[in-house]
């Protein structure tokens, strides 16, 4: 049987905390100023990297916890056993499965959006579909 260290795992924040922290992370490691004067290539340049940022990092944290939580397959007996009558099993795998489909989903809002971003003709219309996706970000994440 696997080793297994439950010290290890980290606490997962609650979604609110969990958006928080994400859209804190991409202001700080993302260019923040853009002017109506740049190129347009620019403006869009600056957007997407912005939505493929926060995309990234969602899905980085989101798999994080994926793996670190055990899987009661491989767990022993005894773990299994005892996760099962404090957590119950079948509650236990329908979150992580909600975490996994969630991960899912934040990168396929990614990719949409930085799709239609190529085609945003101005600052307001990529800033706009910025914040629209960044909104489903989060909102996935609250669901």
């Amino acid at each position: 049987m696997v080793q297994y260290n439950f010290k290890q795992i980290t606490v997962v924040p609650t979604a609110k905390d969990f958006v928080d922290i994400v859209l804190s992370k991409t202001q700080r490691k993302t260019p923040t100023v853009i002017h109506r004067h740049y190129q347009i290539s620019r403006i869009r340049q600056f957007y997407t990297r912005k939505v493929k940022f926060t995309q990234q990092t969602f899905y980085d944290k989101l798999t994080a916890i994926v793996t670190e939580f055990p899987r009661l397959e491989e767990l022993h007996p005894f773990y299994a056993d005892l996760i099962n009558a404090l957590y119950d099993r079948d509650h236990y795998k329908l979150a992580l499965g909600q975490i996994n489909t969630a991960r899912h989903l934040v990168a396929r809002v990614g990719q949409d959006y930085s799709r239609l971003l190529k085609y945003g003709d101005s600052l307001y219309r990529c800033k706009q579909l910025k914040r629209a996706a960044l909104g489903r970000m989060a909102t996935i994440m609250r669901g």
